[in-house]
């Protein structure tokens, strides 16, 4: 039996591995001829548009096997001929003719249509005066490679040879074979579809010869190998801001915006005064934004008040602060992508070209300090919350999509202080706030320390900071723009059409501003730093 059972089990293992063999070299052949580089025969037949779409079709014709835009009158607002082929990895030659050159035209490219009447959210190989070569995000995050390569390699007036190829996160263009554009762009858009644009504006023609359009194309451009390319990359515009150490200018607008430990910055002032001290001879202008409660998932607001990415808008923000992820991590390991997912869609809606964001860490609980008993302890939730988990996919995050990091979790989990840092396990105490605006201000690499010299700064801080708390969080908000602005006690006795609250709120702005003007009085009298 025991011979017959062998004998057996060579037979069945022979088999399973000739199967797996056959299943390997399937895989192998199929994933070869997948990736293969392929022309597509059916993007344009060089006799008319079939394939193609447009709102309105006026504008578009064929002739001598080119796609012609013609605007005869001033044009209110881009047109957009559509192909329905839908492009990912691929290669795009085209000739263009502008006409007059110091028009405006378009590449669309991995694009979807943001509305009804065709417009394009995506990306834009530009052309036109002074845009040649540059790369553009229609209707998103606008400038994302903005070098004069292209404009210098452009004949004016004349047939330009325009090249685009895209490889997962990565895109070159060049024109007349000399390399224009070559960024990496991690958690771009991956796919879409191509579109040929007619500018705003004066009276135009432009014409599109398209050669050929290639999927899964060879990595070579410009003379140019795959390796040779790669060197040239970097991130695009709105992705480079973040970098740290900031470089702040003098009239900056910074907001910190997240949850409780952001909201309770503002009753210290610490890091706002080291901020101010490590600049003195700047206007900078610090706004907290922080609302106890708030996650990636949910901002509560009371009716009538704007979200806080409008609120950082409103600001003028040019340079933003945020903080989530330790109240979110109770939701455990599961719930991480999720997070993730949110925390993305969250900061797209802030993400500005010349808006720079700092992610800053969620910081560790410290379980013992809100349960004191062992049984207690065990079964404590802060015990298990996979906080360093989202600190990393956090701090992923903010690398991939160009953004700034400041790694709060660990020095404060490695700090001989750590147990004593929170009022409850969850939020920071006044030891806790001053040891993490030190961490902040090393990232920043502002050497600037917290001592009584900075006093009379924080004093006036504060009262700014109950200033602006009270015009931007009142109380009163239903009565002045929420779900009761309707009910007598918000209006004028003597005129019911006259609301008494909104003109009483306006006594606050010469009080903010008189706050600021005596910060800067204080910040004169610091010497800098050397």
């Amino acid at each position: 039996m025991s011979s017959s059972r062998s004998s057996g089990n060579g037979f069945y293992s022979a088999a399973r591995q000739g199967l797996h063999c056959i299943v390997l070299f399937l895989g192998i052949s199929y994933s070869v001829s997948w990736a293969q580089p392929r022309l597509d025969k059916t993007f344009f037949n060089g006799k008319d548009l079939s394939g193609w779409s447009a709102t309105d079709r006026s504008y578009w014709s064929v002739k001598d096997g080119a796609i012609v835009g013609r605007a005869d009158q001033p044009v209110a607002k881009n047109r957009f001929l559509w192909s329905s082929v839908k492009v990912a990895n691929f290669y795009l030659s085209i000739d263009v003719k502008l006409e007059p050159d110091d028009r405006n035209a378009g590449i669309q490219f991995r694009s979807q249509k943001a509305d009804a009447t065709g417009q394009a959210l995506g990306y834009q190989a530009d052309m036109g005066r002074d845009v040649w070569g540059r790369l553009y995000h229609e209707h998103g995050r606008q400038k994302l490679d903005w070098s004069d390569r292209g404009e210098k390699a452009v004949r004016r007036g004349q047939w330009n040879h325009y090249e685009i190829l895209a490889v997962g996160d990565r895109i070159w263009t060049a024109i007349n074979g000399k390399l224009a554009v070559a960024i990496k762009d991690p958690g771009g858009d991956a796919s879409g579809y191509i579109a040929l644009q007619i500018h705003s504006g004066e009276p135009q023609t432009v014409t599109y010869k398209i050669n050929r359009l290639v999927h899964n194309p060879n990595v070579e451009l410009a003379g140019l190998t795959e390796s040779q390319l790669d060197q040239q990359l970097k991130l695009p515009l709105d992705k480079r801001q973040s970098g740290l150490p900031l470089k702040l200018q003098s009239d900056d607008v910074i907001a910190f915006a997240g949850g409780t430990n952001i909201a309770t910055m503002r009753k210290d002032g610490i890091l706002e005064s080291l901020i101010l001290a490590a600049h003195p001879t700047t206007k900078l202008r610090i706004w907290n934004l922080g609302w106890d409660g708030d996650t990636v998932f949910e901002q509560f607001r009371d009716v009538g008040f704007k979200s806080w990415s409008k609120n950082l808008d409103s600001l003028g923000t040019d340079v933003a602060f945020v903080q989530f992820g330790q109240l979110e991590s109770l939701g455990g390991v599961k719930a991480l992508p999720q997070f993730v997912a949110s925390y993305k869609k969250r900061l797209d809606e802030i993400r500005k070209t010349d808006r720079r964001i700092v992610l800053l860490s969620p910081i560790p609980f410290e379980p013992a300090r809100s349960y004191r008993t062992p049984e207690a302890q065990s079964a404590n939730p802060l015990t298990t919350a996979p906080v360093e988990q989202y600190a990393e996919e956090i701090r992923k995050l903010a690398e991939s999509e160009g953004y700034g990091f400041i790694d709060l979790f660990h020095p404060l989990q490695a700090s001989p202080s750590f147990g004593s840092l929170t009022t409850d396990g969850m939020h920071l105490n006044p030891d806790g706030q001053r040891l993490v605006a030190a961490l902040i201000m090393k990232a920043l690499q502002s050497p600037r320390e917290f001592s009584t010299e900075l006093v009379p700064l924080q004093k006036e801080v504060l009262t700014k900071n109950v200033l602006w708390f009270n015009y931007w969080r009142p109380s009163n908000w239903a009565f002045l723009n929420g779900d009761r602005i309707t009910q007598p006690f918000s209006h004028d006795w003597k005129d019911k059409d006259r609301r008494i609250f909104p003109e009483e709120m306006k006594a606050f702005e010469p009080l903010i501003r008189e706050a600021e003007q005596r910060i800067r009085d204080e910040q004169s009298k610091l010497a800098p730093v050397r």
